[in-house]
């Protein structure tokens, strides 16, 4: 198949790598740099062991042609000026951002509009290296058109890269919210790898306090996504948090497309999600990062 993907991050790099094993794999990046080493190298991913070739474009001179399926995988904070793009209405795209603030807006759009959770542990090196730095799973949901989803989801899938069809994306993408606004806010506040979650008690309580917060407003079992975020906190328990990254390299975080999007549902005072916000702006502020509003 011929995929396209929008974004050379660490998930973009790690997906572009392992489904260009079996597939033509175009990328869209905005640095020249890259562009010319992922034409000249590929992408070299430490799990793999040799070189996986690509075809590198830059985002700015727009897609040259249509794809099975085209792949979005900017973070959320560089969402919008990609949704005002008009793509293919005949090609399926699938988006792999944290949060849920961009759902709505995928309601509207004329093509297939897919989503996705990556529960792999990746970490970008440089222009061409990522590494795959805990084992998980790919999910991917249909939020408009399925055409052809089940299909595609089966030629992704790989024994050391499972990919699964998910018939509720609703639920699928909570599950994952409900991940996100207790492990990346924590660690990033704390400056600690997703592990200590677990094995700092007085961290553990707080992030137990909000696991408790995001159920109710999202109205989960708490028994159940308490247990995921355990599992997620394991399978990635050396891996930096995506905004704890954010913070440490001078980016804007997503934090108002995670924890924001929760309290934003509440109609109670959710003090925990409250503080992890402020905090999270507050050390933004403190680096001249801008704060979303």
């Amino acid at each position: 198949m011929n995929v396209g993907i929008i974004g050379m991050g660490s998930v973009g790099m790690l997906m572009a790598a392992y489904l260009g094993r079996d597939h033509i794999v175009d990328v869209y990046v905005r640095n020249e740099e890259q562009k010319e080493k992922l034409n000249l190298k590929g992408i070299f991913c430490d799990a793999i062991g040799q070189p996986v070739s690509v075809n590198a474009h830059l985002l700015e001179e727009g897609l040259p042609k249509s794809y099975d399926v085209l792949i979005v995988a900017v973070k959320q904070t560089g969402i919008d000026s990609l949704l005002n793009n008009r793509f293919p209405s005949d090609t399926p795209v699938l988006f792999l951002q944290n949060g849920m603030g961009h759902i709505e807006k995928l309601l509207e759009k004329p093509y297939p509009a897919w989503v996705g959770i990556v529960e792999h542990g990746a970490l970008k090196q440089d222009h061409c290296h990522v590494l795959h730095t805990g084992k998980g799973i790919v999910k991917i949901a249909s939020v408009t058109k399925e055409r052809n989803i089940e299909k595609i989801v089966s030629s992704f899938n790989h024994s050391d890269f499972p990919v699964e069809y998910e018939p509720d994306y609703k639920e699928m993408l909570i599950s994952k919210l409900i991940v996100n606004t207790v492990i990346n806010p924590l660690t990033a506040l704390f400056k600690v790898n997703n592990g200590h979650i677990i094995s700092n008690s007085y961290l553990r309580e707080l992030a137990e306090a909000v696991c408790l917060e995001a159920c109710l407003t999202l109205n989960r079992s708490f028994h159940e996504e308490w247990e995921n975020v355990l599992t997620i906190a394991e399978l990635t328990s050396e891996n930096q948090s995506s905004m704890f990254k954010d913070l440490v390299e001078g980016r804007q975080t997503e934090v108002d497309a995670i924890s924001g999007y929760i309290l934003n549902k509440s109609r109670k005072p959710l003090p925990y999600h409250q503080f992890l916000v402020q905090g999270i702006h507050a050390l933004q502020w403190e680096r001249g990062i801008r704060i979303n509003g």
